[in-house]
């Protein structure tokens, strides 16, 4: 993942949407929907269905129109019976041992209790969790290395029971060597959501490998209510204040689509965005004038990749004809950060959006909540 910033996912969903479909043999495999369907409120990307001897599980393919063929479909039994279909990945739960290759489900796992299944992750410098990086330290957990070309022999040596892997359109190597062992690899496409409380809602989607899935359900109806709750203290503000989002890097700023999870919870935090009836779900790339011609009078900055106004001068003086850097409001994602560079903002916060979303509310309305700490944001010194 490089150096993560702020804007690394919006990137990623750049990356994906701009890339040609895959060729995994099974999103070309019709699949129909069988047993009774669980309720998903919000996210898109994957259904469930139960029936008495198994649980399926698809994931959609958002690279295809073609409904019938998803990007994976997946069997969760407990016991092995005739009556499971060949058309999909078939998998025993309780899982018992994991790789992880993507730092959003670490919070998943850790609400669900499940956190300890973990046995590699890629990535390990970047990593937050306090618990990961302990097992990591005690030789309890392997650093499989680069997130994009994880260590394959280091891989199968582990045995795991399967790997958790972001999907992409493109055809991924790696993925596929797992695969051709025997070990299955659950997709996630949580990055491709384009609500806040649809990433979250992911949760179900891991729970069912554990057998999980009642109390995945019952947290994610606390987070709801949670969120629904907070964004209800902005439903009668009188003016909206404006927002400029991410950062330049590389002499090109990329800002959140109006149609991504960004834009979504910057509207439900009553804060006025410039791109908010762009469709883009991912990011947008602008050169820093334009920033400053469109944006540069917008009343508060958030992701900014810099620890104080001085660190921001030395990297370029046009951020000083920035409204919010003259005016001091500023804040960047890095309130709970190691030293390393692991940051909770790409772990919990996906998991937590109702805390995000204070974040905001707090930064952008600070009349309505004066006396509460940031989570995950934090102003620039």
């Amino acid at each position: 993942m490089h150096q993560i910033k702020w804007w690394w996912p919006l990137m990623v969903i750049l990356i994906g949407l701009s890339t040609g479909c895959g060729g995994k043999e099974q999103q070309n495999k019709e699949v129909t929907t069988l047993g009774e369907a669980v309720e998903i409120s919000y996210a898109k990307g994957f259904a469930i269905y139960e029936s008495d001897n198994f649980t399926q599980v698809i994931i959609h393919n958002p690279w295809t129109t073609e409904e019938d063929k998803p990007y994976a479909t997946y069997y969760i039994y407990k016991d092995e019976t005739d009556d499971i279909p060949n058309n999909g990945i078939k998998i025993q739960q309780p899982i018992a041992s994991l790789i992880v290759n993507t730092f959003s489900y670490f919070e998943f796992l850790q609400q669900l209790g499940e956190l300890e299944t973990v046995i590699g992750v890629s990535d390990a410098e970047r990593i937050y969790n306090a618990r990961i990086l302990e097992k990591l330290e005690l030789d309890e957990i392997a650093n499989l290395g680069d997130p994009f070309k994880p260590n394959l022999e280091k891989s199968l040596t582990l045995q795991a029971d399967a790997v958790i892997a972001s999907a992409y359109a493109q055809q991924d190597t790696y993925n596929e060597q797992i695969m051709s062992t025997g070990i299955p690899i659950i997709y996630s496409l949580e990055w491709m959501e384009d609500t806040p409380l649809a990433r979250a809602e992911w949760m179900k989607l891991i729970a069912v490998f554990f057998g999980k899935l009642e109390l995945a359900q019952e947290l994610f109806e606390e987070i709801e209510t949670r969120y629904n709750a907070t964004m209800a203290l902005v439903t009668d503000i009188a003016e909206q204040p404006t927002i400029l989002a991410g950062d330049n890097f590389q002499d090109t700023w990329y800002l959140p689509g109006g149609g991504s999870f960004n834009a979504q919870i910057f509207k439900d935090a009553g804060i006025d965005y410039y791109y908010k009836d762009d469709e883009q779900q991912g990011s947008i790339g602008l050169d820093i004038e334009t920033v400053l011609t469109q944006l540069g009078s917008s009343d508060f900055w958030f992701g900014c990749e810099a620890n104080s106004y001085q660190e921001l001068e030395r990297k370029d003086k046009k951020y000083l004809l920035l409204k919010p850097v003259k005016e001091k409001r500023v804040f960047s994602n890095r309130n709970r950060v190691t030293p390393t560079g692991g940051n909770d903002y790409f772990e919990g916060a996906v998991a937590h959006p109702d805390l995000l979303l204070r974040d905001l509310i707090k930064a952008a309305h600070p009349q309505l909540m004066e006396n509460e700490p940031f989570t995950y944001l934090k102003p620039l010194k």
